[in-house]
């Protein structure tokens, strides 16, 4: 009589093995899929709602330390490169590949595989002596690619494999998904203002992105003094000479005039450009078209403007400020605050005429000290005396501060010299771009041919007794442009005649 061994750990082990099993069925699902989504369109609301990406001192200046500190506590100003978002980008990212293996290996032959016909299975009658030979044959004249034909069975489709459209559109969205993660962890922005004759230098590489970052975490995970990942931190003694040198040759501003008032009509920046590899290069760079160099991206966002506003009395120099656009000035000679607009300089585009360069001018208004009581009538004193004290005084437009005329002001004479323009251009590293435009191209075109291009697939078995033969047929349509139903009645009228139609 044999012993029986004991089996300590086994049914634990067993059971284990079995709810893994079933967590990773669970994760596979497409439910998990929807969820997966569902949360992170929340997040991308959310991000969509903060401005995401200033920095600290931007966000203080608009709201306040307070609401600064709580917001980023939270983790709100900067959530599409948080842990969360990178660990909900992965998650989205093995559901989608694990429902497109599930899919790809579990249903590949789903519905062809044989056995018998269905209680749902139309009944049909075919010729006597009608095999599948025959049946083939007459499926192949109307357009479909047979699968297989077998004695009792035949199988066909016309039109795209569905399961295989449904494939390439899984594996596009889980390619952006990728492209998310590469932006996420290398991605970086910045601007820089360019003056003309004064080059600037661009690093192409840049701590502090989530990359960067990670691999210091990892570098300082160990125990004691052993390190397993001290690899993983970036080596960036090299790093000063990567990096993109560019200089403005010439900053082009182009005006159009219409009923005497003038309107943007382009602002270019004429580059000279060093990439990091030594070579040089003249680029173009303007509103939607922007530079591409050494994995950087730059955009002309705007432009600085200067210029000196000089002061004189009697044909002799009294005095000089420099001065910028759309920031107050203050002229010891005259009391109050100049408020300059616009500097338009350039080419002056009008229709009917040749171009021609534009007078550099800028429209001005003036704006009284607030101690000052001129241009007040005899009816201020209405209502209490402390409201009218505390109103500050009205800008008073001046005309345009001009480099062909001066302007009077209080028996001053104020002119324009010296205007000076800079380009402002607004950069980005962003290696997953690339792979989101493939990512998102094919995942709509899979989507649409899906969805509109109609796709039918039939089974038919055949069953032969003394009445005859009989078939028994399986007809499956998808597609919004197909007729399922006309396409069905002449199928089976071919099949019943077991000749083209």
């Amino acid at each position: 009589m044999g012993s029986v061994l004991p089996t300590y750990g086994k049914p634990r082990r067993r059971g284990a093995a079995r709810g893994l099993v079933a967590a990773l069925r669970e994760f596979a699902r497409i439910r998990m899929t929807v969820w997966l989504l569902i949360v992170m369109g929340v997040t991308m609301i959310v991000g969509s709602i903060f401005p995401q990406g200033y920095d600290a001192e931007t966000y203080i200046s608009s709201w306040g330390d307070a609401r600064y500190e709580a917001l980023a506590r939270w983790g709100l100003l900067n959530i599409f490169h948080s842990k969360f978002f990178l660990v909900l980008g992965s998650l989205l990212l093995l559901n989608l590949v694990a429902c497109s293996l599930v899919r790809w290996f579990g249903r590949r032959g789903a519905g062809f595989a044989g056995g018998t016909a269905p209680s749902y299975a139309r009944e049909i009658r075919l010729p006597a002596g009608a095999g599948s030979e025959r049946v083939a044959g007459a499926l192949e004249n109307r357009g479909y690619k047979v699968l297989s034909s077998r004695k009792d069975l035949v199988t066909a489709r016309r039109g795209p494999w569905p399961e295989g459209v449904s494939l390439l559109y899984h594996l596009a969205m889980g390619a952006a998904i990728v492209g998310f993660i590469i932006s996420a962890l290398f991605s970086f922005e910045g601007d820089v203002t360019l003056w003309p004759g004064e080059p600037v230098d661009i690093r192409t590489v840049r701590a502090g992105t989530g990359a960067y970052r990670l691999g210091g975490r990892l570098a300082s995970l160990g125990l004691g003094a052993w390190r397993p990942f001290a690899a993983a931190a970036t080596d960036t003694s090299g790093w000063s000479e990567r990096s993109v040198k560019l200089e403005l040759q010439d900053f082009i501003t182009e005006w159009e005039l219409h009923n005497d008032k003038y309107y943007p009509r382009d602002w270019l920046s004429d580059l000279s450009v060093t990439d990091d590899d030594g070579t040089q290069a003249r680029a173009l760079v303007e509103v939607n078209r922007p530079l591409r160099v050494s994995g950087l991206t730059f955009y002309q966002m705007a432009y600085e403007q200067n210029f000196d506003v000089v002061v004189s009395k009697d044909g002799a120099e009294v005095e000089r400020v420099a001065a910028q656009s759309y920031v107050p000035f203050a002229l010891e000679s005259v009391g109050g605050m100049f408020f300059p607009g616009t500097l338009r300089v350039g080419t002056l585009f009008q229709k009917y005429h040749d171009p021609r360069p534009v007078v550099p001018h800028t429209p001005l208004k003036w704006q009284a000290p607030p101690d000052t009581t001129a241009g007040a009538g005899a009816d201020t004193a209405v209502g209490s005396d402390e409201a009218a004290d505390s109103a500050p005084p009205a800008r008073v437009e001046l005309g345009d501060l001009s480099a062909g005329e001066s302007l009077e002001v209080e028996g001053l004479a104020l002119t324009l010299e010296n205007p000076r323009e800079a380009s402002i251009l607004t950069y980005r590293h962003d290696p997953g771009v690339p792979l989101l435009y493939i990512a998102i191209i094919a995942f709509m075109a899979g989507l649409a041919i899906r969805i509109y291009w109609p796709s039918y697939r039939v089974q038919l078995w055949i069953e032969e007794d003394a009445a005859g033969v009989t078939g028994r047929l399986v007809f499956r349509a998808t597609g919004m442009l197909g007729e399922p139903e006309a396409i069905e009645e002449e199928l089976v009228a071919a099949l019943e005649e077991s000749r083209p139609a």
